[in-house]
């Protein structure tokens, strides 16, 4: 279904809406669904949030306007169910370590790759990676909205404007948040940081 299509359903209401929204799950449910599921890791939760997500499509239909296509409007709404959950429950959510210190900054990344690029060094690479998983674990419990953030802008590779829509905040309060994000982050990451850095002088 394109975006014009849906506009007319949602203007006809009744049965025509609610054919749409069929489409819609035929569509997108697989891969909203797999979204999802990478950031709450569990089955059921990630099936509850593609299902609230297409009742408020149904609830918020009459908002859409045709500014974008449909399925970048939807996966806004998805992805602010994600976030709630993320903040209520803490669940997991995967990150990469270099793509997250290239995020931080790349205050790292360069020495942890020099450190860990010879064969011997597979026991420090381990550590470090155990280590960096621990920090990510310590992180998304004490914030799981600004790791869920972190996540998204890792994984997707979204835009300060399209968080901003997401979040439902200006673009400088949105700035502000990431920013915020970024240092909670680091504070959380100290253990890692160390270990990357004490690693390399320590050669």
């Amino acid at each position: 279904m394109d975006k014009f299509a849906f506009i007319r359903a949602c203007r006809e209401g009744g049965a025509a809406i609610e054919g749409a929204l069929r489409d819609l799950d035929r569509t997108f449910f697989p891969g909203l669904y797999r979204e999802c599921l990478r950031v709450v890791r569990d089955a059921d939760a990630a099936y509850d949030v593609v299902q609230d997500t297409l009742i408020k499509i149904w609830r918020r239909c009459h908002t859409f306007r045709g500014e974008s296509e449909l399925l970048p409007w939807i996966r806004v709404i998805l992805r602010r169910g994600v976030l709630d959950r993320a903040r209520r429950s803490g669940h997991e959510i995967a990150v990469d370590a270099d793509v997250l210190d290239d995020l931080l900054d790349g205050s790292a990344r360069d020495v942890t790759a020099q450190a860990s690029s010879p064969p011997e060094d597979d026991a420090r690479r381990a550590e470090q990676k155990a280590c960096f998983e621990r920090c990510w674990r310590r992180f998304q419990a004490a914030a799981p909205a600004h790791a869920a953030v972190l996540s998204w802008i890792v994984d997707d590779g979204l835009t300060p404007a399209e968080i901003a829509r997401l979040l439902d905040r200006s673009p400088g309060a949105t700035r502000e948040f990431i920013s915020q994000c970024r240092k909670r982050a680091r504070v959380h990451f100290a253990e890692w940081y160390a270990l990357t850095f004490s690693t390399e002088t320590s050669r």
